[in-house]
């Protein structure tokens, strides 16, 4: 677990070492749930409620690097503790949308998610993203439509 710590910590620090106007650096939540603080400490109330995969964009560390403040799809700061993030690709529905069997348009839905619900990123294929809730279902949505780890990829 020291090891995943070390880690976890090396991809926070080498992502905020960059120039602020270097393109925005995501890290997603590794736990079911998590909770984000007004402040860089449990003392501090929470602000809102993370679940797995949900993408943050990595704004600055505490001073003490136990925490990083981060930012949501829709726009909501605060602080996080540093291992409950992982540099799995994680993205954000920005509006409520089908998740389809093949990439298209025309293809059958397999489960539709609400605004803001989280995805773990598979692959790309054009302009559509193979995601998994990680529980088993899988399926392909719009780029369009998500928030996350492909923002500054693209």
């Amino acid at each position: 677990m020291k090891n995943m710590n070390k880690v976890v910590f090396a991809f926070v620090a080498m992502f905020l070492a960059v120039n602020s106007f270097a393109a925005a650096r995501f890290a997603s939540v590794s736990v079911k749930e998590g909770n984000v603080r007004k402040c860089a400490s449990t003392q501090c109330g929470v602000k809102f409620k993370v679940w797995k995969y949900t993408p943050l964009e990595m704004l600055s560390v505490s001073k003490d690097k136990q925490w990083v403040e981060v930012r949501d799809f829709e726009g909501f700061t605060g602080w996080i503790h540093k291992d409950l993030l992982c540099e799995t690709p994680g993205l954000s529905a920005k509006v409520d949308a089908n998740i389809r069997q093949s990439p298209s348009g025309s293809a059958d839905v397999v489960w539709v998610v609400e605004k803001g619900y989280p995805l773990k990123f598979v692959k790309k294929q054009g302009s559509w993203l193979k995601v998994t809730d990680g529980e088993g279902l899988t399926g392909w949505i719009s780029a369009s439509l998500t928030w996350g780890f492909l923002e500054y990829k693209k």
